[in-house]
């Protein structure tokens, strides 16, 4: 009787070292977005360029309207130039592309004027405002034209409505807050009619 009992308590003991099953829910790994792929025509692009622009074509379809669309639709050339340099730009509407040089960078009254030069290369009429465009100072921030302002430079560049005919050239100016201090910018960036600011062209104005 004693040997049967003590087998007992130790069969018990046995099984009580047995571990209870894991009933713990195991987490689903998050699936990782596979990386955009990076077009290699915008090399040496701002981030922004990259983001609207995704990626362009350049090579004939065959196919009159969708060339056409392509040849306007095509990211700053060059990507970033210097003050006195030209950079074609497009815009949002189908021939639309004008050759913009910055000549001049000074300041006026309250305001810093960006010396503007125009030329109408596409095939469309240019009738938008100019309103995307900004100056960056050394802290990199944008700074948005004072929309409205006005100066003996502006010569409509002001307006709600800049016409430029197709094969015409205009000058004007941009008016911009002037920082305290007196600091120079560094940075001129312009987009046609809706294109961001951020996807235009680049110029570099420090020395």
């Amino acid at each position: 009787m004693f040997v049967v009992a003590a087998l007992a308590v130790l069969l018990a003991g046995c099984g009580g070292d047995k571990k209870a099953a894991d009933t713990t829910p195991t987490a689903t790994p998050t699936p990782t977005a596979p990386a955009r792929h990076e077009d290699p025509d915008l090399a040496g692009y701002s981030q922004g360029v990259k983001d609207y622009y995704v990626e362009i074509h350049n090579e004939p379809t065959g196919d009159a309207e969708t060339d056409i669309e392509t040849e306007y639709h095509q990211p700053p050339r060059p990507a970033e130039a210097r003050l006195g340099e030209p950079i074609t730009l497009t815009g949002t509407n189908i021939g639309i592309r004008l050759q913009v040089t910055p000549t001049k960078v000074e300041t006026v009254g309250d305001h810093v004027a960006v010396q503007l030069k125009l030329e109408n290369t596409g095939i469309t009429v240019y009738e938008a405002p100019l309103r995307q465009a900004a100056l960056s100072y050394g802290d990199g921030k944008p700074v948005g034209i004072d929309a409205g302002a006005r100066a003996a430079c502006s010569n409509g560049f002001e307006a709600e409505t800049l016409r430029l005919d197709v094969g015409r050239k205009t000058s004007g100016c941009l008016l911009f807050p002037a920082p305290r201090g007196g600091e120079a910018p560094t940075r001129f960036q312009l987009a046609l009619e809706i294109v961001p600011t951020t996807a235009g062209g680049i110029w570099n104005l420090g020395g």
